[in-house]
């Protein structure tokens, strides 16, 4: 087996990335000198350089001219929002979906057992600002409001992955919010005749996803949302 070589620049990325993961720099402090860094690692500064280079590339520092090199509030957002549009194609929109039932379903689940009470008081704001902008959205069929109503939409979703008390689910959901804002529109174009049908003071599933989680119900929590994502179909609930 051919055994690989670690090049410096790699290994003094490496031990500056440990530093971090291990919390011993955090977001906004800042990193020693080019000169300290080659005198700890036993490198020359070229070789610190190149390496602060690689890790400002990744995303994970930020260099300031003349000031030095600081640690970021790392996220994948910005390489991930450049790579999203290859999957805005009708044909990957169904892999949209199956991501956001792994996910949401988990999530949906996460939230009914562990949400606190100011928690679920948010998702109620989350969810009155909802109806109020489908109200609006069928009452006048306005591009603006129609954008409106999938941002509240979003913020709905958004704050059930929040109470779901973990972390990374919430990083990945908001790594692809913008696959998941044209899964929401497509929906919406999808059941805009039915949601009219159903009238502006009528309830849909996200009425029932919120009642299940202050429930506990997970079981119900779960159901409404595969109904929310067009996972299973819809029940018409009226008022």
């Amino acid at each position: 087996m051919k055994i690989e070589k670690i090049s410096v620049i790699d290994q003094v990325v490496d031990e500056i990335k440990q530093t971090i993961i291990n919390q011993e720099l955090k977001a906004g402090d800042k990193l020693a000198s080019e000169s300290e860094m080659a005198e700890l690692y036993g490198v020359n500064r070229l070789s610190v350089r190149m390496a602060l280079q690689k890790l400002s590339t990744l995303g994970v520092i930020r260099t300031r001219a003349g000031d030095g090199s600081y640690v970021t509030d790392f996220s994948m957002y910005p390489v991930i929002n450049e790579i999203v549009d290859f999957y805005m194609s009708e044909d990957k929109i169904a892999e949209v979906q199956q991501m956001r039932r792994l996910l949401e379903l988990e999530c949906v689940a996460l939230a009914a057992k562990l949400s606190t009470d100011e928690e679920k008081e948010e998702l109620k704001r989350c969810l009155d600002v909802y109806y109020e902008a489908r109200a609006l959205m069928m009452d006048k069929d306005e591009k603006a409001l129609t954008e409106k109503t999938i941002e509240a939409d979003f913020a709905f979703h958004s704050q059930i992955i929040r109470m779901s008390h973990n972390r990374l689910f919430e990083e990945v959901y908001y790594m692809v919010q913008k696959l998941i804002r044209a899964h929401i529109s497509l929906l919406f174009t999808k059941r805009k005749e039915l949601t009219r049908q159903m009238g502006s003071g009528s309830v849909d599933g996200h009425y029932f996803i919120y009642e299940g989680i202050c429930q506990g119900d997970v079981e119900k929590a779960q159901k409404f949302m595969e109904e929310v994502l067009d996972i299973i179909p819809p029940t018409i609930q009226f008022d």
